[in-house]
Formats: structure tokens, C-alpha cells, sequence
């Protein structure tokens, strides 16, 4: 059996073969002294066990040390007279000295050796991980910019071939098809990287209330519907009839039962079949995500929630994706007090993911209205004779808001600077602000403020708009600010941007109610 000792830098011998290397090692001194008689005098006796002790210091240990000190300097006191006097006394104390301060050195000594090993152990990891780090770095780049490249060169190759004007109707369609879907691919990466980030600060937060998953995953259902038509993977989803309440973000929530689908649908073959469920067992809710793929390598699933860590990593691939999405939500099930697991199907065709979160009481959800899916462009309100202001730095941005709004019988002025804007609001007057939410000129909520500060008759307490990309203001301005601006985030949906400003002039409701 073996363990530490005293300051030993290494792995060494129990302590009762320790003390027994001890006792052999002044044994050793016995043997040696007495065939020699004569020949060594009670000076060269000390030295002997002086010699014992050291040997005992460097092999042993200090405890054993400190004993054979002892056990040496009675031995040494009874040499040849077997009596102590004066002068035997004065030269044992100087014995003693000599063992201790002899111990001593030897102790510091192997502290510093396992010191100096501890800090070159400690400099090799780190040097490992600097390597690591840096070669997750190249890879993670060369992943990023893949992931990057696909759609753009998806939406390129289409774009090209639609200016030619050389395109049948079906075939143009299926390029806008593609070039819809790519778009979207890439703006879900961008925004899982934003989230990532987020994560890593601390900055990422939820809004937590009362709400159902069914709703969550129904959302999350209609969105990861078009890719997994695309592949040809058939979605089945099995909800309670009663609903599932949770204590929880809304969004959030649809984020994380999205994400899982995405990861089935990627991961299950053309023809498959990925499974979702929303259900009540015990004191949890469970949303349960199943897929028909080859399921998760054994030595992969304790790292498959890892930030930026793939099963397969080269460029061959089968799969795509930057490897943040399940990292993203296992930290997103956390801030929601729940815990994720994966595992592999017992039939081995197919992984199962299953996050648990604190279930609530169905009647603490209050009632809402059903959930409507994304207005398309054909069926979003009317903004006939609705005047909006439009704040972007970009001239593109300017231009886009300009033309969709106008579509919807809005009319808009463009601004590309914060003056500018106070001096429409109160020259032009207009029923609602859209602007982008920050630019290197002005933060948009620092604007609203100064809007509300303004009299009607100046053209302020106007509705806001804000175009987000980032989330980086302070909550409680915002939270301030909650009853006169909306959040729309980037890439802008045009039916969206155009629901969100019928809402919040009252044309939404006008139009409901005809």
C-alpha cells in the first residue's frame, strides 16, 4: 500500500516500512561499529549515527527521521560507558541539533522538489490547454465560417439565376423557397451565437411566468416544420389534453423545444420519423424529443451538452451546425430550475433527450389567446393613412422599411440621424417610431426618452418600434419603457414589423373586430 508522506514530492512506502527503514538504518550503524572496536572513537560513533539520520531523512521521511534522531542520540549517550556525563550530555545536544536542523533541510528540500514539480506539472497543462484552446479556436473559426458560407452560397447561386429572368415559375419559386430558408438558417446562427454569448457573461436572462409548454412546443413545431419537410422527416407530436403548466420564458421555452427539434431533424435520415411529447409525471414536466437517427456515441454523451464540442468535427461531416445549440439548451433549462439528460434508445434506433422542469398548477396559467402563427406578407394589416418614422443609419435598412411599409398604404419618412428625427417628430407628426435599436450615434432607447418628454402638440408619446440585433441596454430602462416601445428582432419579418405597428396603433383591433 502506498500513499503521501511528510513533504515527499513522490509516491513512497507506507509509514510502519518507512519506520522499519529507519530502525535498519541504525541497526546498519550498530553492525558497522562494533567489529570495528578501536578503530572508531565516540567522535566517529556520532558521526556514524549522524550519517543514519541523514540517510533517514533522505529515504524515509521526516517523521522517521526525527525518531531515529532519538533513538540515535540514546544510543550515542551509552557508547562504550553505557553512562551519561557532562561532556556526553553537551555532545548529544549538539547531536540533537544537528538531526533536527539535518531534517529540517531535508524537508525544505523536498518541499521545494514537489513545489517546483507541482508548478512544472501546472505550466505543462496549461501549455496543453493554450494548444487546446487554440486548435478549438482554428477549428471553431473553420466551422463558423462553413456554416456560414453554405446558405450564402445557396442565396447567391439563386439570386443569380433569378436576375437572369430565364427561370420558369416553378423553378423560381423553389429558389425563393431556398433562398427564404437559407436566410433563415443563417440569421438562428447568428442568434444562437448571441445567446452563447450571453451565456458566457452572465447576461443571459427570462422573463419567468405562468405558461403552458403545449404552447411552446406547438410554436416550436410549426417553425422546425418546413425543414423537416425539406428532408423529408415526419414530425409526431403528442400533447396533453389538459395542457402542461410551467413556471417559465415563453420564448425561451419555444427556443429550447425548437433547438431539440432542429437536432432530431438534423440527425434522422430522409424518410424518419422525430418524435416530441409535452407531458405530466409527478412533480416535473417533461418535454421528451425522440429521433430515428444512429443515435449518440457512447463516449460523446458526457460532452453533449458541452459548448462547441461535436461528435464529428471534420469537414466531412454529415451534419452541420456550430455544436451550440444543445449547450445552449442545457443552460437554458437551468435558468428555468430543470435539468436535461440524453441517452440512446434501447432499440438503438435513435437518441432521446428529455428535459425535467418544476411543474405548476394548470389554473395558475391565465387565459390567453391562441397562438397564431407568423402572418405572411399577403394577409398582414393595412396601414392606410398611417404616418411612420423611420431612424436607420443605413441607407439599405432605410430603403427596405421604406418599401414594405409603403406596400402596406403606410406613409413613412426616413431619417438616418437623431436630429433629424426630433425635427420630424415635431414638424411631420407621425402616429409611430421604428428605429434601429442601437448605432454608433444613438442608443434607440435613450431616444424614446426624449420623445417622452415632448408634448403631443411636438410630436412626442408616440408608439415605438425597436430593431434589435443585440441585447446589451439596461433591463430596468427597458422595463421602463415596456408600455411604449416593442422589440422586433433582426432580420426583420415584414408581416411582423407591419402586425406589430397595427397593434400598437389600434389598427389590429380595428381589424379584428370588422
Amino acid at each position: 500500500m502506498r500513499g503521501p508522506a511528510d513533504a515527499y514530492p513522490f509516491p513512497t512506502f507506507s509509514a510502519p516500512v518507512r519506520f522499519g527503514m529507519a530502525l535498519l538504518m541504525l541497526l546498519a550503524v550498530v553492525l558497522i561499529d562494533r567489529p570495528a572496536g578501536a578503530l572508531i572513537d565516540y567522535g566517529g560513533h556520532l558521526i556514524l549515527l549522524a550519517t543514519a539520520v541523514m540517510a533517514t531523512a533522505l529515504f524515509a521521511g521526516t517523521g522517521p527521521a526525527l525518531a531515529a534522531t532519538v533513538v540515535a542520540a540514546v544510543l550515542g549517550a551509552r557508547h562504550d560507558t553505557g553512562t551519561i556525563d557532562a561532556a556526553s550530555s553537551m555532545h548529544i545536544a549538539l547531536f540533537l541539533v544537528h538531526g533536527l536542523l539535518v531534517t529540517a533541510v531535508v524537508a525544505e528540500l523536498r518541499r521545494a522538489r514537489r513545489d517546483s514539480e507541482v508548478r512544472a506539472q501546472e505550466a505543462q497543462a496549461a501549455k496543453e490547454d493554450g494548444e487546446n484552446a487554440h486548435r478549438m479556436k482554428d477549428e471553431f473559426l473553420s466551422t463558423i465560417s462553413h456554416e456560414l458560407r453554405t446558405p450564402l452560397n445557396a442565396v447567391l447561386g439563386w439570386v443569380h439565376l433569378l436576375r437572369t429572368g430565364k427561370l420558369d415559375q416553378p423553378t423560381a419559386a423553389r429558389g425563393l423557397e431556398s433562398i427564404d430558408r437559407n436566410i433563415r438558417l443563417q440569421a438562428q446562427l447568428t442568434t444562437d451565437l448571441l445567446d452563447v454569448s450571453k451565456a458566457l457573461t452572465g447576461r443571459l436572462h427570462v422573463d419567468m411566468r405562468p405558461t403552458l409548454l403545449d404552447e411552446a412546443v406547438g410554436q416550436a413545431v410549426m417553425a422546425a416544420t418546413p425543414a423537416a419537410t425539406t428532408k423529408g422527416v415526419k414530425i409526431e407530436v403528442a400533447l396533453s389534453d389538459a395542457g402542461v403548466a410551467v413556471l417559465g420564458d415563453p420564448t425561451r421555452l419555444r427556443q429550447i423545444a425548437w433547438q431539440l427539434l432542429a437536432n432530431a431533424i438534423k440527425f434522422s435520415p430522409r424518410g424518419g420519423t422525430v418524435e416530441i411529447a409535452a407531458d405530466a409525471f409527478g412533480n416535473d414536466a417533461r418535454l421528451i424529443v425522440r429521433d430515428s437517427g444512429r443515435g449518440i456515441d457512447p463516449d460523446f454523451l458526457p460532452k453533449v451538452f458541452e459548448r462547441f464540442t461535436q461528435a464529428d468535427s471534420s469537414p466531412t461531416r454529415a451534419a452541420g451546425g456550430l455544436g451550440v445549440g444543445l449547450a445552449l439548451v442545457h443552460e437554458l433549462v437551468a435558468l428555468h430550475g430543470g435539468e436535461i439528460e440524453a441517452r440512446n434508445r434501447e432499440d438503438g434506433r435513435g437518441a432521446i433527450f428529455m428535459a425535467r422542469l418544476p411543474l405548476q398548477p394548470r389554473d395558475s396559467v391565465p387565459r390567453s389567446a391562441p397562438v397564431r402563427t407568423t402572418p405572411q406578407m399577403g394577409n398582414a394589416p393595412f396601414l392606410q393613412g398611417l404616418r411612420v418614422l423611420v431612424l436607420d443609419q443605413e441607407p439599405e435598412g432605410r430603403d427596405l422599411l421604406r418599401t414594405v411599409l409603403q406596400h402596406r398604404g403606410a406613409s413613412v419618412q426616413t431619417v438616418s440621424s437623431v436630429a433629424e428625427a426630433l425635427h420630424c417628430l415635431e414638424a411631420w407628426r407621425p402616429d409611430v417610431l421604428v428605429s434601429d435599436s442601437v448605432s454608433p450615434e444613438h442608443d434607440f432607447y435613450a431616444l424614446v426618452g426624449k420623445v417622452q418628454t415632448l408634448d403631443a402638440e411636438r410630436g412626442g408619446r408616440i408608439p415605438a418600434v425597436a430593431l434589435t440585433s443585440v441585447s446589451r441596454t439596461d433591463e430596468r430602462l427597458r422595463g421602463m419603457l415596456a408600455d411604449v416601445q416593442r422589440d422586433v428582432p433582426k432580420p426583420v419579418e415584414p408581416s411582423v414589423l407591419t402586425s406589430e405597428i397595427a397593434r400598437l396603433t389600434g389598427r389590429e383591433r380595428r381589424r379584428e373586430q370588422r
